[in-house]
């Protein structure tokens, strides 16, 4: 959220498990990064039983972008789903079968954005694992460590070392068997390593993988490929506090393409409206980030629900958007809708509750101002 321009400013900035996004108060990045996202659609788990068997793939690609694509699920019988499928393939036959269904009951876990349940991703996530090692799946193996350290990082700080030798030996690994930097597989691992620097404020040697990350997929993809678009949001945001007409013009780019490739109601598309919002507010013009954060609120709200976390975060940056351009009756009927519903979903001692009264206040503060002012002139 951005802060409101009067008194009691706060900002709530957004800490994403590469897709899956959860709220934490700090008070200097208004921006968020998408990180990891779209590299391959969420897959359900198979059915039990096949006539024939093909060869495909076990993991079906990053667990952070299919976490983020489940959001707006009813995750509470998607994971009775997949728990269920784990323990009916756990002494299976179907060994390849079992290294999917962990690493899916792994996904949904991540996408609760739970830090318990993130601990159990991980769990699922190395069984998966210790499966595609033992039956020398070396690509799925590659993926499953991916994951393990995607759950390993949605952990916290302490677990970001872990996490970042994993990254770095898959990157490895990856880049002995494609020098040449063309499989998308490597970029992603190039990204993913970029993502893990910058949480350890490491922002230097982030940069420098986003930007190798960047310059392969527009070379390999194109511009307008979902991972080139992640991509290009990724070093937008690295670089809004510092080179912020670079950052501009990268979200820019981002909303763009993401309008073009993936319509105007796609999770992307409003999340990089968001983001170039927040930096149009951030350099001090309100008045053209408005329609960007109204698109955004709309659309979170049409797509996961007006209650959802990331509904209310985006309807509290339009809020405080108004304040900053004095139409603070809208703002006001705006931000006790948040509050209301962050009370519901969160509770009233939560961050994201805190944050959206201080604005509240903010706001009835200066309509109190506004009252004196006039009942001065009469």
């Amino acid at each position: 959220m951005l802060t409101a321009a009067g008194p009691r400013a706060h900002i709530l900035s957004l800490s994403c498990l590469n897709g899956s996004c959860r709220a934490s108060a700090k008070p200097d990045s208004p921006n968020r990064a998408w990180n990891r996202r779209r590299t391959l659609p969420v897959v359900l788990a198979p059915a039990l039983v096949r006539t024939a068997r093909v060869s495909r793939r076990a993991i079906q690609g990053d667990a952070a972008n299919r976490a983020r694509r489940l959001q707006g699920a009813d995750l509470k019988a998607e994971l009775q789903r997949r728990r269920g499928l784990v323990s009916q393939l756990r002494a299976s036959a179907l060994q390849d079968d079992a290294a999917e269904a962990f690493d899916d009951l792994g996904v949904a876990l991540l996408a609760t954005g739970e830090k318990a349940q993130a601990v159990e991703a991980e769990a699922a996530f190395r069984q998966s694992l210790e499966i595609c090692r033992r039956r020398a799946l070396d690509a799925d193996s590659l993926w499953a460590a991916n994951n393990l350290a995607v759950a390993l990082k949605a952990q916290g700080e302490s677990r970001y070392g872990e996490a970042l030798e994993l990254y770095q030996e898959i990157l490895q690994a990856r880049l002995r068997n494609d020098p040449r930097e063309e499989d998308p597989s490597t970029l992603t691992s190039m990204n993913n390593l970029g993502v893990l620097l910058k949480k350890q404020g490491k922002v230097v040697e982030a940069e420098q993988f986003y930007r190798r990350a960047l310059a392969r997929r527009r070379a390999v993809l194109g511009n307008l490929d979902p991972d080139t678009l992640t991509s290009i949001n990724n070093l937008a945001v690295l670089l809004s506090t510092t080179k912020t007409q670079e950052a501009e013009e990268l979200f820019a780019e981002a909303l763009a393409g993401c309008r073009a490739v993936l319509g105007a109601t796609d999770m992307d598309t409003l999340l990089s409206a968001d983001n170039l919002a927040a930096l149009l507010y951030q350099k001090g013009r309100p008045s053209e980030a408005e329609p960007l954060f109204r698109e955004a609120a709309l659309g979170f709200a049409t797509l996961l629900g007006s209650r959802d976390p990331e509904t209310l975060r985006s309807q509290d940056n339009l809020a405080v958007t108004l304040l900053e351009l004095g139409r603070l009756d809208e703002a006001e009927v705006l931000l006790r809708s948040t509050v209301e519903g962050f009370i519901a979903i969160r509770g009233a001692d939560h961050p994201d509750t805190a944050v959206a009264q201080e604005n509240l206040r903010a706001v009835l503060e200066a309509k109190e101002a506004r009252n004196r002012e006039g009942m001065s002139t009469v």
